[in-house]
């Protein structure tokens, strides 16, 4: 029987239990808790590892778990002059990997991060002398397929060249809330409490503001499309989708998608009425998912 009831951290117990590796003279921030096999988790736009907060102290009782910030995002640094691509994203984690010689590894993705999973499946399918082994992955709601992402027309709009840069500087906490609010579903919306931590994270230390910077994706979703598909169609790991059906974004149309392709080893599992954020709208559920599949 799975002990359901373990502690959250809040976000300033997150920091100070995490640690940082450096990577390009970047500092990149990570918790990591537990013991056994080694689970990464990996978070999404526009927000940090703390996404899985909620489910992070389960998951540590049966995982050697690391929650790790992309480059830009969280308790990483967020350097205001780079560009950020979601290739270079996929190398810090690799490096993650080889500099904590983590020879078998399990994942856990979401939004931002599906789509460093699809390249980490790639590159994981064109080495032939592997430094380290892929034992089975879990993706949450993420744009899988450009045909498919509907992002929100506040993303449209940052993501848009020069236009973007400009209406970031009036880019604010209530704004955030409410497009963030959108993407979830009806009756497991985030509180106000939860979006003003979330805000203080995302512009973390000193009011930093790069949303159309990270917001780079899109298009680059679009420029490995094909890549990316075919990763999720030619891999042998162990695949687990779980989708929130009432996410605007990549809700249940994705899940037809997922349902009509012949995805190896897939396992889907479908909610109608959480949105975009399973694993904060309903972590019970999600960590049973996740620990059933990867355990």
């Amino acid at each position: 029987m799975l002990d359901l009831n373990f502690p959250k951290k809040n976000a300033t117990e997150w920091l100070a239990a995490g640690k940082f590796f450096e990577f390009k003279k970047f500092q990149i921030f990570y918790i990591q808790e537990g013991r056994g096999q080694n689970l990464i988790l990996l978070h999404g736009f526009p927000t940090s590892s703390w996404d899985y907060s909620k489910i992070f102290n389960g998951l540590t009782r049966y995982f050697n778990t690391f929650a790790i910030d992309f480059l830009g995002f969280g308790y990483s640094s967020k350097p205001t002059k780079h560009t950020y691509t979601l290739m270079e994203q996929t190398d810090i984690i690799e490096h993650f990997i080889e500099k904590n010689a983590l020879k078998r590894v399990k994942f856990v993705f979401h939004d931002y991060a599906v789509s460093v999973g699809q390249e980490i499946l790639a590159r994981h399918l064109e080495r032939k002398d592997r430094k380290y082994e892929i034992d089975g992955a879990v993706f949450f709601n993420g744009g899988l397929f450009p045909h498919l992402h509907r992002p929100t027309f506040k993303q449209k709009l940052l993501a848009t060249p020069f236009l973007g840069a400009f209406l970031a500087r009036f880019y604010d906490e209530k704004k955030f809330g409410v497009a963030f609010s959108d993407v979830f579903g009806k009756n497991t919306k985030p509180t106000e409490k939860e979006i003003s931590v979330l805000w203080k994270l995302i512009t973390y230390p000193s009011k930093i503001l790069i949303p159309h910077k990270l917001l780079k994706y899109i298009p680059e979703r679009r420029l490995h499309g094909d890549r990316w598909k075919n990763a999720l169609l030619q891999t042998e790991v162990p695949l687990l989708f779980i989708n929130g059906g009432e996410d605007p974004v990549s809700g249940s149309h994705l899940a037809d998608e997922i349902e009509r392709l012949p995805i190896k080893n897939k396992k889907l599992i479908r909610w109608p009425n959480i949105g975009h954020y399973p694993m904060w709208e309903n972590p019970e559920e999600s960590f049973k998912e996740i620990y059933e599949f990867l355990k």
